[in-house]
């Protein structure tokens, strides 16, 4: 299989014949297998041909080959400019896993025993999982605000939570809302306030100490929700058109988020037998609110995932609808990848540049649109997944043609 990546004889009986032939021979074929591409097989190959040579030089075996002497290998290694990746290490991981696949590494040194912090934000991970069925953007979202929050109340002290005082807390979600904007500014305090209920729960804190939390004062629909214009979003949809099987994919993507208002988290999580073709519909699967959905799969958008199944999906063996263009085609895993996709082709289209330029944009214009064009507050709720009516209740101020009908005139006119 060297013959797929290399077309000179002298190269491919240099790397069989090397301290490690019969292996790249093998990674080869698996990568090969996986999809990559030739040029970065070459690469890989020939970095690990130079990584055979430096464990014969240097009197080792695969069974010598842990993190430690990996590291001792880069180190002498020409390093590469900042935010360049090195090349010496370039397909490095490709041949340990298939070493570990193979036996031929000793097992993984067994990880240190993780420091108090950790330890507790692992298990309150847990918890917001499989006690409170929290989705798993939430439990990276109060992951982070909670680490803050230890590092702010115990950089000094040990970690114990007799200690923590409602001072503590006022003062670190003071400096908290000070960075944020918003419906942002509540997070903090609501990631705070589950914590401490965690601990409750752990017995480490009398019940009613998570009524300590302050929460930010904030008016109920103070601002208008933001959103697109009706020739935005098509200047958008123009942009994101292409035939390469990236512009597809992008392409399709926002037509979910435009026509149908999905979040972000949705469209990672979308598997193709999510999507019904005869009956023309496509699956929700339950996320933030725990509720699945059946939405009608509009024409156009029915065209653009059909044109990216057939032309620009890779033959692969996971059942995601979206996957990554390169190999190994894995899926997304972030859901932040669809926000940065979005704001990137808003840009390319000549969007202003706003703080809230991404992917949950869209959803607020589909839901404007559908308010303007008569649709019911619980008409729009079930569209978009909402649990409550308090929520589509922000999308009343964008009817403005209803808004003005029912307004009174103005005493001025009068005269």
């Amino acid at each position: 299989m060297l013959e797929y990546g290399f077309a000179q004889p002298s190269v491919i009986t240099r790397l069989r014949h090397g301290p490690l032939g019969p292996h790249l021979e093998t990674l080869a074929t698996t990568l090969h297998q996986h999809g990559y591409a030739r040029n970065s097989i070459r690469g890989y190959l020939r970095a690990c041909h130079q990584f055979g040579q430096w464990l014969s030089q240097q009197g080792h075996t695969i069974a010598d080959v842990d993190t430690a002497l990996i590291a001792r290998y880069l180190h002498g290694r020409p390093q590469p400019p900042i935010g360049r990746r090195s090349k010496a290490a370039a397909g490095l991981p490709h041949l340990l896993t298939l070493w570990q696949q193979q036996g031929l590494l000793p097992s993984a040194t067994p990880r240190p025993p993780q420091a108090a912090t950790d330890d507790w934000l692992g298990r309150y991970t847990q918890y917001l999982e499989q006690v409170c069925g929290a989705a798993a953007s939430t439990r990276t979202r109060y992951h982070r605000v909670v680490q803050r929050l230890l590092t702010s109340c115990f950089a000094t002290r040990p970690l114990v939570w007799h200690t923590l005082q409602a001072q503590d807390l006022t003062t670190f979600l003071r400096h908290e809302a000070a960075t944020t904007s918003g419906a942002g500014r509540k997070m903090p305090s609501v990631a705070v306030r589950s914590f401490l209920r965690f601990l409750v729960f752990c017995g480490e804190l009398p019940p009613g100490f998570e009524a300590a939390v302050p929460t930010p004062r904030q008016w109920t629909h103070a601002t208008l929700p933001p959103r697109l214009t009706i020739e935005e979003v098509e200047r958008v949809l123009t942009a994101s058109r292409g035939e390469s099987p990236k512009t597809l994919r992008n392409h399709a993507i926002l037509m979910l988020l435009a026509r149908l208002g999905l979040r972000a988290h949705e469209i990672v999580s979308l598997c193709l037998e999510d999507l019904d073709w005869h009956a023309g519909q496509v699956h929700i699967r339950p996320g933030k609110t725990h509720h699945a959905r059946v939405l009608p799969l509009l024409q156009d958008v029915g065209h653009a995932v059909a044109a990216y199944l057939r032309h620009g999906r890779p033959a692969t063996p996971h059942r995601m609808v979206f996957l990554h263009c390169r190999a190994p085609f894995a899926p997304f895993a972030d859901p932040a990848i669809i926000g940065q996709l979005a704001r990137r082709t808003c840009l390319r289209a000549g969007i202003p540049a706003r703080p809230r330029l991404g992917a949950h944009l869209f959803r607020h214009t589909a839901a404007s649109q559908m308010v303007n064009r008569g649709a019911s507050f619980k008409e729009v709720a079930d569209v978009l997944g909402h649990q409550s009516l308090q929520t589509t209740g922000i999308y009343a101020k964008l009817d403005v043609e209803t808004l003005a009908a029912v307004a009174l005139p103005w005493e001025g006119d009068a005269s």
